[in-house]
């Protein structure tokens, strides 16, 4: 048995370890005193706060609770108990050896815990007991019986700690008894931290709460001595293992176990199992299921929850494991995200800037290529920057780049390729549709491509309506079936989308092109500007085209009602004009309304202008083809009414061609007006250059064999012959111009002179008879031919002297053949009025002396007079004398008589 002052320093351990007094004046309740064996309680005091008991002082009492270890728990901030409202006036019972809900707890079961004897944070609980002293102490030997002293227990402080308020004790309130309920357990704080508070060295603790307690110190540590449990003997080891069990739980866990161990009264079996737990070092999930189940409350385990010692943290610290993750790894994972964000910027810089960049020069670098002629190799640069990156609008370019090349076949190409890789692109579609109907004509392809890639998927899509009815349109020019089909597209964008400018302007051309003047008129007064409504360039500058063709268009029968409402021709083509100043039509149709309309000089401005701007325009199509073609031939004579012959010559040349690479491309049929480039230039070889014939018959069969072959023309292919000495085929083709000209004088002379050189002297005296009949007809409108001032009379006299001989030379010929004198006295007769004539020319107007016969090649050689010698005296191997020369031009006046003259006469030796 221990002795008096053992249990008396127990005793007062007791109370303060338990915080009995804080926690029965924390429910208003005075702390019971229990009296030692032998000792009178003391009266209660009559104040209301008893007076706090003195410290126990006795043999042996040497050491502190901060020497037991116990200094920090008592400092600990316990959070305040709050008792239920109907136990207020109840007393503590002894409480039962069960669970917080009465159920006994078995023998096995484990309570978790946590008892916080060394801690590494400051005011940490220290509880380090020797393990002798402790272990007498937990067997409840206090060294009474042994002889030796008791356990030197020194609960001194550093500092008088003020008095803690315990109430007067109640010595006929007697204790509950073990059966009765526990009391109820402290309500848990919010945060475990607030709850519990670990005193500092030196510091004193707060009012301590506690949930009640027992009278016998072997009930307490001893209690398992029996068969409920087993008895609690902890050696220094085991100590030290419940102290780092501690030390590695979370704060709450430890907090709770603390609580279990120190405050509350639990039963021996459950703090036997608690501390068996924490000896043999427990996890905290297990120790937070035995303390849930003791205390009744939730202790909820955090992850990371583990601490250690400073040797520890060190020795982990210079661990490999420790080095790798918590140095090794940071490092890593900085310098992977900075070469992760490094490669991810270089990738971005590589797919978005250098990859675009290095495509797009070698793009650029094919185009260049294609426009200096190189078309294999653009060709194989595209390729090339293809397998790059592929790019959309590249394909565009390249088209357009090889279709304003002419290479058409490979803007079929690079259009089929769009559509491969961007199928039912709609652009593509309209530009691929475009280059089959206004360049190469394929008129059913560029159906083909509207409905595959557009029609068929949107019936009414207005673009491609608009593309479609425009395929048609110039589709009918060669087989207009088609402009029934034009208008039913456009009659149902009218439908659908209602009277839009486009459409309109539309059905205005569509009625240009049948040729329908009734809807024309009321549709320019649609468009007129006043009302507002837009129309293109081109739209109205073929309007204005169309009205100025009914103006100058030769009308057979009874003319159109509506030519009369045609007005504003010149108005309309100004406007075009100013809102397309590069566009070639509006100049080429100005220049026609001044050519009928105005002057020379009025055409020719606008004209040279139109032939700049056909020079420059990319698009091509039939009708500004044949524009192009008509205005370089119109440019061409205006050049040449100014005599500039060599530049009237080149733009003959350019418009040929022109119109032989329209031919070649189907875009244009062969045409009269178009051969006439082939005429023009064969005159500027016949009249103005070295009169090479050979290459002024190949100019003429050309315009011949292309529809042009007006009278003049076969009239100078004849001359051509004849003076290429083809008798033959200038008498064919002399009869042939004659057809169209029958008595026109030019033509009757070339007829007899061409009879006469191929030997058949009859049909030379019918067309020189016809000739002077003609001629004296002529003379004898005048009284007399007055040749000083009359240029005409000279002419009429030269042709008469001319025509009498050589009348006279067949004449003999027919004489000498027939033997029939009448031939040759006529032929006498005709060389007497041809040498009265020649002298009448040859007489010098001021001096009338007669002109010398000077040489023979010279006008002054009189043939009459030398065959009529011949005729009154002959000689062998005389041949009779006839003026060969014939007119170079049929018509009179003829423009190139003036322009270049010949410088020859009919007189002149050929």
């Amino acid at each position: 048995m221990p002795s008096l002052k053992q249990l008396e320093v127990f005793k007062e351990s007791f109370l303060t370890i338990g915080r009995e007094a804080a926690v029965l004046t924390a429910q208003q309740r005075v702390p019971e005193d229990f009296p030692l064996p032998g000792v009178e309680p003391a009266a209660p005091l009559a104040t209301e706060t008893p007076a706090a008991p003195e410290p126990l002082s006795g043999e042996g009492l040497t050491e502190s609770p901060e020497d037991l270890g116990l200094g920090d728990l008592i400092n600990e901030n316990i959070p305040e108990f709050i008792p239920p409202e109907d136990n207020d006036d109840e007393p503590p019972q002894e409480l039962p050896e069960s669970g917080p809900s009465g159920v006994p707890l078995d023998e096995d079961e484990v309570p978790p815990g946590e008892l916080p004897l060394a801690s590494e944070e400051p005011g940490g609980m220290d509880l380090a007991f020797p393990d002798d002293e402790l272990n007498r102490l937990l067997n409840g030997d206090l060294g009474g019986e042994t002889g030796e002293d008791p356990m030197e227990i020194d609960l001194s402080f550093p500092e008088e700690p003020a008095p803690l308020p315990v109430e007067p004790e109640t010595p006929d309130e007697p204790l509950e008894s073990p059966g009765g309920p526990p009391p109820e357990p402290p309500a848990e704080p919010k945060d475990p931290f607030e709850a519990f508070t670990l005193g500092s060295d030196g510091e004193e603790p707060e009012e301590s709460k506690g949930g009640g307690g027992t009278d016998n110190f072997d009930d307490l540590f001893d209690a398992g001595s029996g068969d409920d449990g087993d008895e609690i003997n902890l050696s220094e080891e085991d100590f030290a293992k419940l102290q780092a069990s501690l030390e590695n739980y979370p704060l709450n866990l430890r907090i709770a176990c603390e609580q279990i161990i120190a405050e509350m009264t639990v039963v021996p079996v459950q703090l036997s199992s608690l501390v068996k737990l924490l000896v043999r070092g427990g996890a905290a999930e297990e120790a937070a299921a035995l303390a849930e189940k003791i205390t009744g409350q939730i202790i909820p385990i955090a992850k990371g929850y583990r601490k250690r010692s400073g040797e520890d943290l060190e020795a982990e610290q210079s661990s490999f494991n420790y080095i790798f993750v918590h140095k090794f790894l940071p490092l890593f994972r900085i310098a992977a995200l900075v070469l992760l964000a490094a490669g991810l910027l270089s990738f971005l810089i590589y797919r978005l800037v250098y990859i675009p960049a290095r495509a797009g020069s070698i793009y650029q670098l094919g185009l260049e290529q294609i426009q200096e002629g190189e078309y294999e190799r653009g060709r194989e640069r595209f390729v090339e920057a293809f397998g790059i990156l592929r790019v959309k609008n590249w394909f565009y370019r390249y088209a357009e780049a090889y279709r304003d090349e002419r290479q058409y076949l490979l803007a079929e190409e690079k259009y089929d390729q769009l559509l491969l890789w961007y199928p039912r692109d709609k652009k593509g579609a309209l530009d691929y549709a475009a280059l089959e109907t206004n360049y190469l004509r394929n008129y059913s392809k560029a159906e083909t491509i509207l409905r595959a890639n557009i029609l068929d998927y949107e019936l009414n899509d207005k673009d491609g309506l608009l593309a479609m009815g425009d395929n048609f349109l110039a589709w009918a020019d060669i087989e207009p079936a088609h402009y029934e089909d034009a208008r039913a597209a456009y009659a149902r964008l009218l439908e659908t989308n209602g009277w839009t400018d486009p459409v309109v302007e539309r059905m205005l051309i569509y009625f240009i092109r049948t040729d329908n003047l009734e809807e024309v008129i009321p549709l320019q007064e649609y468009f007129d500007p006043a009302t507002r409504h837009k129309i293109s360039p081109a739209g109205l500058t073929e309007l204005a085209g169309y009205l100025l063709d009914k103006r100058l268009e030769e009308v057979e029968g009874v003319p159109d009602a509506n030519l009369e409402r045609i007005t504003g021709i010149r108005d309309l083509l100004l406007r075009a004009i100013a809102a397309a100043p590069l566009e070639p039509e509006p100049y080429y149709h100005l220049s026609r309304y001044y050519s009928r309309y105005g002057s020379a000089s009025d055409q020719r401005q606008p004209l040279e202008q139109a032939v700049r701007n056909f020079d420059a325009a990319l698009l091509e199509n039939p009708r500004r083809t044949a524009y192009r073609i008509d205005a370089e031939r119109r440019y061409a004579q205006l050049l040449i009414q100014a005599r500039g012959f060599f530049a009237a010559e080149e733009e003959l040349i350019k418009g040929i061609r022109i119109y032989e690479d329209a031919l070649a491309r189907q875009f244009l049929r062969p045409s009269p007006e178009y051969s006439r480039l082939y005429a023009d230039l064969g005159d500027l070889e016949y009249f103005v250059k070295s009169g090479d014939m050979e290459t002024v018959l190949r100019y003429y069969r050309r315009a011949e064999e292309g529809g042009w072959a007006p009278p003049e023309m076969l009239y100078r292919m004849a001359s051509a012959h004849y003076y290429l000495r083809q008798w033959a085929e200038a008498l064919d083709r002399f009869q042939e111009a004659s057809l169209d000209m029958p008595r026109n004088r030019r033509i009757l002379y070339a007829l007899g002179n061409a009879a006469y050189m191929r030997g058949d002297y009859y049909t030379a005296q019918g067309y020189y008879t016809m000739l002077l009949d003609i001629l004296e007809a002529d003379l004898s409108r005048f009284s007399s031919l007055n040749l000083a001032e009359r240029p005409d009379h000279v002419e009429l006299a030269e042709r008469l002297m001319t025509a009498r001989n050589n009348l006279g030379a067949a004449l003999e010929h027919l004489a000498d053949r027939t033997g029939q004198g009448s031939y040759r006295s006529s032929a006498l007769g005709l060389y007497t009025e041809s040498a009265r004539a020649w002298d009448t020319i040859t007489r010098d107007p001021d001096t009338m002396v007669r002109a010398g016969f000077g040489d023979l090649s010279s006008p002054g050689i009189n043939l009459a007079y030398l065959n009529t010698r011949n005729s009154l005296y002959p000689e062998p191997g005389y041949e009779r004398q006839i003026y060969a020369q014939v007119d170079k031009d049929v018509l009179e006046p003829s423009p190139w008589e003036e322009l270049a003259p010949a410088g020859y006469g009919l007189a002149d030796r050929f």
